[in-house]
């Protein structure tokens, strides 16, 4: 997964921290002071520094945003995160972009005009990301309030906790919902008498902080 990040101050530097740790991304990080550049670049060795200006064309050309799979902008000002992800989105025709809204005012203009996620907390956005990498057998299709919700599809397990059961049955998290279940060429709306078999797909809406709890009881014992 390649992951632009447009600014290495504050958010961006730990953004990028934790990121690299995870060693799941190739990371670009653009950034106009030196000085922080350097920072970047002698702390995280796996990590392409570009200094320049995220709003250039030709500073996004140079960090290749054409190929990345996320473009984060989270400097200081929230015109050049605007400006940002506009030219990443319109230009480079970048599928996900991401932003920093410093002030709360700005959040809803800046959705209005094409940025995809418009943010301002370092936790939401490394979430969204997993999120959109989650391996099997659970798959995010999409993410809601921020990614305080989350609707995915999983495939039910051999030997899994539900397996067999009835949903009633389950103690599936209070809030989750199953909103269909797909059965070899069959798709349906379930019930709480619907009982769940190895192999089905399951389609449902959670909260993500019971992202774990539902991931076991599908997955194998």
């Amino acid at each position: 997964m390649r992951v632009v990040i447009v600014g290495g101050g504050k958010v961006g530097y730990f953004l990028t921290k934790l990121l690299a740790e995870r060693g799941k991304y190739h990371i670009t990080v653009i950034e106009e002071q030196p000085e922080l550049c350097r920072k970047v670049a002698e702390e995280f060795s796996n990590v392409t520094v570009i200094e320049g200006d995220g709003t250039s064309l030709d500073t996004l050309s140079d960090a290749k945003v054409h190929k990345c799979d996320f473009f984060i902008a989270v400097t200081g000002k929230d015109e050049d995160n605007l400006i940002a992800c506009q030219l990443a989105k319109r230009v480079f025709e970048v599928k996900r972009t991401i932003a920093r809204a410093n002030n709360p005012k700005n959040i809803n203009v800046m959705k209005r005009l094409g940025v995809d996620n418009v943010i301002s907390s370092t936790d939401i956005i490394a979430k969204i990301i997993e999120h959109e990498v989650e391996i099997e057998p659970l798959s995010v299709l999409a993410t809601l309030k921020n990614g305080e919700i989350i609707v995915f599809q999983t495939v039910v397990q051999k030997n899994s906790p539900a397996a067999y059961k009835k949903i009633a049955e389950v103690p599936f998290p209070k809030e989750s919902i199953i909103g269909a279940i797909i059965r070899e060429n069959e798709t349906f709306v379930p019930s709480g008498d619907s009982v769940i078999l190895p192999g089905d797909t399951l389609l449902v809406i959670i909260n993500e902080r019971d992202r774990s709890q539902f991931k076991k009881l599908i997955s194998s014992k």
